[in-house]
């Protein structure tokens, strides 16, 4: 099946991201009749969750030999087709009508200053398991050109999501913020978010903290918190970037001494303070918060007290699936041959039009 590229195209977009909370997919279909705007309709989107295995070999990734990297890489190639063909089917879609599948795939190595970011869910496997063409590997070029690989999501951000609010945080593994000044766009990772929380809970056998109930019972250990808060990423200059190796090497540590609920309010007390200095660095007055972490009750109570702007939350599809159906977007601008990336975000020497296509032209017998 040859990718189709007409004014209105649909697209499937696939974000599994590193809290390791499952496999998003967005059916999205976009509008480039008018020159000015891009017109979407997220017109269906479902969560598939990690198999436990999957999620046990994710996370012991650091430690794997080649061959069993190898392996991974096509068992979520596998699981990625699996679930699009279910969504196919439970959403009564036909593949004849889908340009293209945009797959972010799923980071196991991110290490731009050494010339690498890998993403791994084979985007051949998974093209030839589902027949539908498909998008993948949207970093490692930008990488390649002196970047940081990330943040990608701003560019969505700025075109089809600036009608919202004039700064945008993502609460996901990783925080992410973005917003445009003066034509400018800025943006970039500010700490880890869920990741940290979520490997804190698996250790008692709990996937994330429910509204952040157990946070809640928790105090902030300010001596941990200086110490968290004096790392050197913090006050690092844009363009950058946050991978697992440095929350593993640099952050975990810090909280290893702590009860859970103080390991939990600690670090909560970490990503607000960060928050606050990029809104008030940024003079933002609106900010919209979509991500996992947008759920975090307890977590969004803490930003609207110490924040004196307005803290926006979208319907509970676009908090949920707004990576999904940015990554689906970038896949429409690949097939339209154009620029995926925001040179002034990544510090890559060009904006570029990144991602690799994977276009099986046989059939499946």
């Amino acid at each position: 099946m040859k990718a189709k590229v007409n004014n209105k195209i649909q697209l499937l977009g696939l974000m599994s991201g590193t809290s390791l909370d499952g496999l998003d997919i967005a059916h999205v279909e976009f509008d480039f009749t008018d020159t000015k705007k891009v017109d979407f309709q997220l017109l269906h989107c479902k969560t598939y969750p990690l198999a436990s295995d999957l999620v046990f070999s994710l996370n012991q990734v650091f430690h794997a030999a080649a061959p069993d990297i190898f392996e991974l890489d096509q068992q979520l190639a596998k699981f990625f087709a699996e679930s699009v063909r279910d969504f196919l089917k439970n959403f009564k879609l036909r593949k004849e009508n889908i340009s293209a599948i945009a797959s972010h795939g799923q980071t196991i190595y991110h290490r731009p200053e050494l010339g690498y970011t890998t993403q791994i869910g084979s985007g051949t496997t998974l093209n030839f398991l589902t027949e539908i063409p498909v998008i993948d590997q949207f970093r490692q070029l930008d990488v390649s050109a002196g970047g940081q690989g990330a943040p990608l999501v701003p560019l969505g951000d700025q075109l089809l999501f600036s009608n919202y609010a004039e700064g945008f945080l993502n609460l996901g593994g990783f925080a992410n913020i973005s917003s445009s000044v003066k034509g400018k766009c800025q943006a970039y990772d500010i700490a880890p978010a869920n990741l940290p929380m979520n490997l804190w809970m698996n250790g008692i056998g709990k996937a994330y903290d429910q509204d952040g109930q157990l946070a809640r019972q928790g105090e902030p250990n300010l001596e941990v918190l200086k110490k968290v808060l004096a790392l050197s990423f913090f006050h690092q200059k844009a363009p950058k970037s946050l991978g697992t190796e440095w929350l593993t090497q640099s952050y975990l540590p810090h909280f290893e001494k702590l009860t859970l609920p103080n390991k939990l309010r600690t670090h909560l007390e970490v990503l607000k303070t960060l928050c606050i200095q990029e809104f008030k660095a940024m003079k933002l007055k609106r900010v919209l918060i979509t991500g996992g972490g947008a759920h975090h009750q307890f977590f969004i109570e803490l930003l609207k007290e110490a924040y004196p702007g307005e803290i926006l939350l979208p319907s509970k599809e676009i908090i949920d699936f707004k990576e999904a159906l940015i990554f689906a977007f970038l896949g429409a601008r690949f097939l339209r041959n154009e620029t995926t990336t925001l040179a002034e975000v990544t510090g890559a020497r060009q904006a570029l039009r990144t991602g690799i296509l994977h276009d099986f032209q046989g059939r499946i017998q």
